[in-house]
């Protein structure tokens, strides 16, 4: 490594000229001398036998004792407090505590509460008051939801565990008040299936069976759908079916597949035939081979 005009250098006297040239600072620092002036001793062979400046080795680094926090970025770790100080960061000091005040003076003990668990807990035994509660509510979700037979909010109420005299005595409730009514719920179920669905008297009777409905009420809420009506419903049904040109391209197929939804339906098998005949010939005109 050359001498350079800009290099450090010492104060002018003897002392340092046994060290190298590199371990002199290079900033012109006024402890070596102006930096200006190249003393004699930089041309020693000491100062000849220096290391590249990529090479040269910088100052040792402090290690962190043991436990103590390394410091921020462009801070010196000096600047960082030791273990066992009792200032903020140390352990045993308080680290956190110490800066706000110390709010834990003692450890806090591990807890010990005794946790009994779920399966071996008893079931709680509500009383008639919050059953009957209960119930309400059950009622009410439910024939907010759609109209509901008795029957069919029963079973509800017997899936929610409400007892079987508590579930009686509600229902009986909201029956003087007119929130279930059966005879009302027929009456509304026939006429609405009956026109939704097309669906024949004896498959709504066997619905408002499968509802708890059964007896007079049925009968009765039966009475809308007679001969005439049901036979026009069936063959409303079938023309509308017709009306797909694939329809006439294969009478007997198309008979089978009209018969077979209007025995789906509830009708008997004489009614449907003579509708399904009578309605594709009407459609598609006469045809002698069938």
């Amino acid at each position: 490594m050359g001498t350079t005009k800009h290099q450090g250098g010492s104060s002018g006297s003897r002392q340092g000229a046994e060290r190298p040239l590199w371990s002199f600072p290079a900033d012109g620092n006024s402890d070596w001398g102006d930096p200006t002036e190249i003393p004699a001793w930089a041309h020693s062979e000491a100062a000849s036998a220096a290391p590249p400046p990529e090479e040269a080795p910088g100052p040792p680094e402090a290690k962190p004792a043991f436990g103590e926090r390394s410091g921020y970025a462009g801070r010196s770790s000096a600047r960082a407090p030791k273990r066992g100080a009792g200032g903020a960061g140390s352990w045993g000091g308080g680290g956190r505590s110490s800066q706000s005040g110390s709010k834990r003076t003692s450890a806090r003990p591990p807890r010990t509460r005794d946790r009994t668990p779920r399966e071996a807990k008893e079931p709680v035994e509500l009383t008639d008051e919050q059953y009957a509660t209960k119930g309400r509510a059950v009622i009410l979700r439910q024939l907010t939801a759609s109209a509901k037979s008795r029957a069919q909010l029963k079973t509800k109420l017997l899936e929610k565990e409400i007892p079987e005299h508590i579930a009686e005595e509600l229902l009986e409730r909201f029956e003087e008040i007119q929130l279930v009514d059966d005879e009302a719920f027929a009456e509304g179920w026939v006429r609405s299936r009956s026109r939704s669905r097309g669906l024949a008297r004896s498959a709504i009777k066997r619905e408002l069976r499968d509802k708890g409905i059964e007896g007079d009420i049925a009968e009765n809420a039966l009475e809308q759908i007679d001969e005439e009506s049901e036979e026009a419903t069936a063959r409303d049904l079938v023309e509308r079916k017709l009306r797909a040109p694939s329809m006439g391209a294969d009478k007997e197929k198309s008979v089978r597949r009209l018969v077979g939804m209007l025995a789906r339906k509830g009708y008997g098998p004489g009614m449907a035939f003579r509708l399904v005949n009578e309605a594709w010939e009407e459609r598609f005109g006469p045809d002698s081979e069938y």
